[in-house]
This record gives C-alpha cells, structure tokens and sequence, in this order.
C-alpha cells in the first residue's frame, strides 16, 4: 500500500457521521379503520392513549368512508395528517394469515409521505396485555444505522418521557462470511486479519453513530435513556429477540427505498414477522 493510500484509510477511519437532532412535528393524526363508527371511536381512544406524544388534532375513520385503495389514498390526501395510524389488511379477512399486510397498507406505506403506524389487528388474539398501553420502550431497527436521522428523530419523539430509546445494528452473518470466503481465495490478502479488521471496522461505525445520537439527544434536553445494540448475526433473529428481551412498545422502521419500488426489504420482513407488536414505518 503506498503512502497516499495509508493516508487515505486513517482518514477515511476518522471520519464519522454524526446525528442531527430534528425532531419532526406529528401536529395531527389520522386513525384509519375499517369498524363500525362507535368502534372506531373506542379503537381511536387507546391509539390516542397510546401515543401520548402526539398533542395536535386527532381524526377518525370508519369502515363506511371508504373501500378501495384509491378512496384510502384520497382520503389521506384531504386531511393532510402528520402521522396514520392504522392494522393490517383493512377490508380484509387476510389478517388470520401471517404472510402480508395488505393490499390497502401495501400501497399507502409508498405513496404516503407522513409515517404509518401498524398496529396489531383489531381482532387479533394473543396479543401481550403490555401492547397499546405505553411508548416506555422504543426501538429503531434498519439494515444501515449510520445517518438514518429520520428514524431515529421520530423514534425519539414518540418515546415516553424518561423511557428508553433502543437503537440497533446488526451485521449478517451470511452475507460477511460469504464475503470471507471470496477473501480466503485471494493470496495478497491474510484472511485472519481481513476477518478481525473488517468485522471490527463495520460495528464501530454504527457504535459511534449511537453515541452522537445520546450526545445530541442529551445536549437537547430531551428526556430518555439511549441503549446500544450493536452486533452481528441473523438479522431477523436478532431483532425478534431484542424485541421480546427488551419488552419493545414500538419498533421504528425505514419503509422507502430509494432503489426499488417496493417497500424496504427489512422493514416488509419485520412487518409481517411482528404481528402483536406496534410498527413505525417511515
């Protein structure tokens, strides 16, 4: 390696991106349903309960003012909320069946420009009597941590005061060993130490990401203790444990992608894996 090159990589290692502290204005609300009117109301009243950080307007929809996507999506369009909180498969008996979200929640998740928050279905059994009663324990899990702002400002603000913001990293396993293995067959390169260094590098980005977050959290005044989960593994399996370790109220996810059409390949995955536990999709 030259000089130049030496350089370049202690630079490079030196570099950190830091989290900026925006916190979003989740001014109104719109809980969208497919019940009856006086379900609705009661339904809307432990979703307002539940999200007690959200202070503005709240606004309710019922099975009768709409059915199809397109009238979904014009409804959304003339309230204008800061944030829809809704469940799976709306108009739909689809939600007995862990394979999707819906055609309704499928579409507006990419049209809609405010976050979506998934709650557990309605009629659903088996959900932990904890679920819907507080934002004590918030979680933020996406593919790439690193200057995720977003997701982390809104997690944040949904956080009840003086609860925990859980903030996670997780590197899979298959993919690092598969790039290991590619590695082992090059002779210029010692595999042990590519091993140790790459792995080492790769969790200390997210690490340091975690720790501007506290700091600018911290140094904003705002309320909440931040925990670290940085690690490697099956991502899946590390976040459904984390989840049910930690009592998590409310997962944060990333839901666009900017190089398909469809939703974030993790954020779809979790959606449909966690059926019983409150979801931020943004």
């Amino acid at each position: 390696m030259s000089t130049v090159d030496q350089f370049a990589s202690v630079f490079n290692a030196a570099s950190q991106t830091a989290f900026q502290h925006q916190p979003p204005a989740l001014e109104n609300a719109l809980v969208v349903t497919d019940l009856e009117p006086d379900a609705a109301e009661k339904y809307a009243g432990s979703v307002r309960t539940f999200f007690g950080a959200v202070t503005g307007k709240w606004e309710t929809v019922h099975s009768g003012e709409f059915a199809t996507v397109k009238e979904l999506l014009n409804l959304v369009e003339s309230r204008k909320p800061g944030l829809i909180v809704t469940y799976r498969h709306l108009h739909s008996e689809a939600w007995r069946w862990p394979y999707s979200l819906g055609e309704h929640l499928d579409v507006l998740i990419q049209e809609s420009t405010p976050p979506v928050a998934i709650l557990p279905h309605p009629d659903r059994e088996g959900v932990p009597e904890r679920v819907l009663k507080n934002t004590d324990s918030v979680m933020v899990i996406n593919s790439h941590l690193v200057g995720e702002d977003a997701l982390v400002n809104h997690a944040a603000v949904l956080t009840a005061i003086g609860g925990t913001l859980h903030l996670t990293h997780v590197e899979d396993d298959a993919v690092f060993e598969r790039y290991l293995d590619v590695i082992s067959k090059i002779p210029e390169i010692d595999t042990d130490v590519a091993r140790e260094t790459i792995q080492e590098q790769l969790l200390r980005e997210p690490s340091a990401y975690i720790d501007s977050c506290e700091t600018a959290l911290r140094e904003a005044g705002v309320d909440l203790r931040v925990v670290k989960h940085v690690t490697h593994g099956h991502r899946l399996e590390e976040y459904r444990n984390a989840i049910k370790d930690h009592q998590v109220d409310l997962v944060v996810l990333q839901g666009h992608d900017e190089d398909q059409l469809a939703m974030n390949a993790t954020a779809y995955s979790v959606a449909v894996e966690l059926r019983t536990t409150p979801l931020l999709i943004v």
